[in-house]
């Protein structure tokens, strides 16, 4: 029997590129503006929010999702496939059956982090009944098993996100992805703040959780334009995608063992109250940090994939280029904050937290070796994953001995010392790289340093 020709022949076609109008550096900058515009919008909400929920909520209700979080990023990074960032790297990217590929096997990971959370929900049930003695703190309290439980949707409802979205970045079309991410900021904080009104439960955060994540989900269907997503397994796209993802998964699990190492070593070094001067200090330089990466992940990324797949021999200068705004951006706030940092705090905190100025000093430091993030983003890029590990490996290993060796000699300052020595002991690895590459310009990597002094200068004007 024949096979029967599709009812519109149009159908059978592959669905056409994302839309790519202007030049990358055009787009480029527009996807920048929006993540900038995007980013300080969600985070003046989430400010508000936090005022007004802190009014409402008791403190426990924030320190069991606290440990709800914690769980639920641990799972999440500890398998990272780098779904998004294959999608982008692919010449594949706009092909229907590796994006259904890619979407099901988002989906089967999302099914596994479920259960694996529900199990350990389960797991805690079962040891407040057979050894109570095991648990004790937060981990004791009953509600905290429910709090993980309800949580464990998130990776599931994350999982239905449509490979849309990473098409969009593939294009550096975020316009509609960041108006979405706002709307729905804003949509989950109205509910949060309305079911807090009403019954102020321990379920009112991870609920909110749940919902955003639901909510972008959703809308990355409804709202980005492209092919529909169904199930569908093609063995060579899943072999694919696994070959470009198995070192981004190992990656992932060191960047969480390295980005919680700080916390973990200094919970058992500091007393409570030294550990929240160190996480009020803390937490400007992580904002900053996550704006950066945002920066070099979904800017920087699809930009030189796009350039490594269209012309390849333009490569090093797209890189440079990219590198500069970054550079920049982590020099400059590197030495504002270094010298305004006790201004900064005084402005935002009352006098207890004075010493989180010195703490802020010392970790701004950190921001200067956070520019070479673009490097392993250009890796990703150029389908180099294998060497991503390399960072983590020695970024872990820094960390893990120079912040308890400096506590034991200098106390907290030898502490801050070995946080920032970690941050900043992948950075010969990165200069190789480049050198391998023909991409290290000695005259750019010390020319940019002179924007530290200026930094340091309009921080000092303003102390």
């Amino acid at each position: 029997m024949p096979p029967v020709p599709p009812a519109d022949p149009s159908a059978a076609l592959p669905p056409p590129p994302a839309p790519t109008s202007g030049s990358w550096r055009q787009r480029a900058g527009s996807a920048a503006l929006w993540i900038g515009l995007g980013f300080a919008f969600t985070q003046a909400v989430r400010l508000g929010s936090s005022i007004v929920l802190t009014r409402l909520l008791a403190p426990e209700m924030y320190g069991l999702m606290t440990l709800g979080t914690v769980v639920i990023a641990a799972v999440v990074m500890m398998s990272d496939f780098g779904f998004s960032q294959s999608v982008i790297h692919n010449e594949r990217g706009d092909d229907p059956d590796f994006l259904n590929t890619i979407w099901s096997m988002q989906l089967l990971r999302g099914a596994v982090l479920c259960a694996v959370m529900n199990g350990v929900a389960g797991a805690l049930v079962g040891l407040a009944h057979t050894a109570p003695g095991w648990l004790a703190g937060s981990y004791a309290d009953p509600r905290l098993p429910g709090v993980i439980a309800v949580l464990s949707l998130v990776p599931l409802a994350m999982a239905l996100e449509s490979t849309n979205l990473a098409r969009a970045q593939r294009a550096l079309a975020l316009g509609r992805v960041v108006r979405n991410e706002v709307v729905v900021q804003l949509g989950v904080t109205a509910l949060m703040i309305g079911l807090a009104l009403h019954w102020a439960a321990w379920w009112v955060l991870p609920v909110g959780w749940l919902v955003q994540a639901a909510a972008i989900a959703l809308l990355s269907h409804l709202t980005l334009p492209g092919p529909p997503n169904r199930l569908r397994w093609e063995p060579a796209a899943a072999r694919t995608a696994w070959h470009f993802s198995k070192w981004i998964l190992l990656s992932s699990a060191l960047t969480y063992l390295f980005r919680e190492g700080d916390r973990i070593l200094l919970g058992g070094l500091l007393t409570p109250a030294d550990l929240g001067i160190y996480a009020i200090g803390a937490l400007l330089v992580n904002a900053l940090r996550e704006v950066i990466y945002k920066l070099a992940a979904y800017v920087g990324m699809p930009a030189l994939a796009e350039v490594s797949r269209q012309q390849p021999q333009r490569l090093a200068a797209a890189y440079r280029q990219c590198r500069l705004p970054i550079d920049a951006l982590c020099l400059l706030a590197a030495g504002f904050l270094f010298a305004a940092a006790d201004r900064v705090i005084g402005l935002i905190y009352d006098g207890r937290y004075a010493l989180a100025g010195h703490v802020l000093a010392v970790l701004s430091l950190g921001l200067v070796a956070l520019r070479y993030s673009v490097t392993e983003q250009y890796l990703i890029a150029t389908g180099e994953t294998r060497q991503l590990y390399k960072r983590g490996l020695i970024q872990n290993l820094t960390l893990y001995t120079a912040v308890p060796a400096g506590f034991a000699l200098w106390g907290l300052p030898g502490a801050l010392g070995g946080v920032v020595l970690a941050q900043a002991s992948f950075v010969p690895v990165m200069l190789h790289m480049q050198h391998q590459r023909g991409l290290l310009d000695w005259r750019f990597e010390f020319g940019v340093l002179g924007l530290f002094p200026l930094g340091w200068l309009a921080g000092w004007l303003v102390r």
